[in-house]
């Protein structure tokens, strides 16, 4: 019993060896299938034509090794990015495969369509630049070189596609790089009212300043306060609304007394006034009484 127990385990391992042969030749060759469609996909998404049967072998073995060494998702990395990634691979190194397998679908694209000029950038900053480059093609190098790699990275995560044009119009007025750095962070807190705050026929006049996004965002501070509390807290803005009227009804109330009390218009006022206006014409007509009596006494 003993022997038929040791004997189950070296009748499985020559078996497995016997056979790992032809499942070995069949994922090969399925591999091969696999890279030869892969590459033909790649360069259709690049617009090429792979007539050249060495630029077509060259490509099917860069796309070999890279699975070997990366796996099979490098498979999906070039269907999203195209030919000219596996083409640049000999030139650059697989560097640029593993930047592109960190990046999103459209970034791959991006990156593989101008590898020579994006590749310095990528290697400082990272992911960031090539996702810049996918929502703004063509901006990311001025973006980074504009703003420095810190704010740089603030554009890319936060300021949407069709703002980073006007961003860097705003960007170039600046007087220094702390000011773009200031830009940026306004931006975040006031998003594009930023634009209409500071219109851009200022900034063109005068340049940026500092100063002028400082003064911005604190002089617009209760302003917004107050919008977010109504949008928040509709009920605590209509209970602070109503104590107000009140309030201010009452105000009104108090100015109007004093200004009737300081022109002596109010009731009692008008009693007294028409009291002396009796008394005085009184005093009036016995004075003219007196003048007419003096005046017979002189006649006679």
């Amino acid at each position: 019993m003993k022997q038929f127990v040791i004997f189950i385990p070296v009748l499985l391992t020559v078996l497995l060896v016997a056979v790992s042969p032809a499942f070995g030749g069949v994922a090969v060759k399925v591999t091969r299938e696999i890279i030869e469609e892969t590459v033909e996909r790649a360069a259709k998404r690049s617009g090429r034509e792979l007539v050249e049967q060495a630029a077509k072998k060259s490509a099917n073995e860069t796309l070999e090794r890279l699975v070997k060494t990366y796996g099979d998702d490098v498979i999906k990395v070039v269907d999203d990015a195209g030919f000219e990634l596996l083409e640049l691979v000999p030139r650059y190194g697989d560097e640029i495969v593993e930047f592109a397998m960190k990046a999103s679908p459209q970034a791959r694209r991006a990156f593989a369509q101008n590898i020579p000029e994006l590749l310095p950038l990528v290697r400082r900053v990272g992911r960031n630049a090539l996702e810049l480059e996918a929502k703004s093609p063509g901006l990311s190098i001025k973006v980074f070189r504009v703003f420095g790699d810190d704010a740089g990275k603030v554009v890319a995560k936060n300021v949407p596609a069709e703002d980073i044009p006007r961003l860097l119009k705003y960007a170039d007025k600046a007087d220094n790089l702390a000011t773009r750095e200031v830009l940026v962070e306004t931006y975040k807190k006031e998003r594009t009212s930023l634009f209409e705050r500071i219109p851009a026929r200022l900034v063109l006049a005068t340049g940026l300043t500092a100063s002028m996004l400082y003064g911005t965002h604190e002089a617009t501070a209760p302003a917004r306060a107050v919008a977010k509390t109504i949008k928040d807290s509709p009920d605590v803005a209509k209970t602070a609304v109503s104590q107000f009227t009140a309030w201010g009804a009452g105000v009104v109330l108090v100015v109007i007394v004093l200004l009737l009390w300081r022109f002596d218009l109010m009731p009692w006022h008008r009693k007294r006034h028409q009291a002396t206006t009796t008394a005085m014409s009184e005093t009036k007509q016995q004075d003219k009484d007196r003048i007419f009596e003096q005046e017979d006494r002189h006649g006679q």
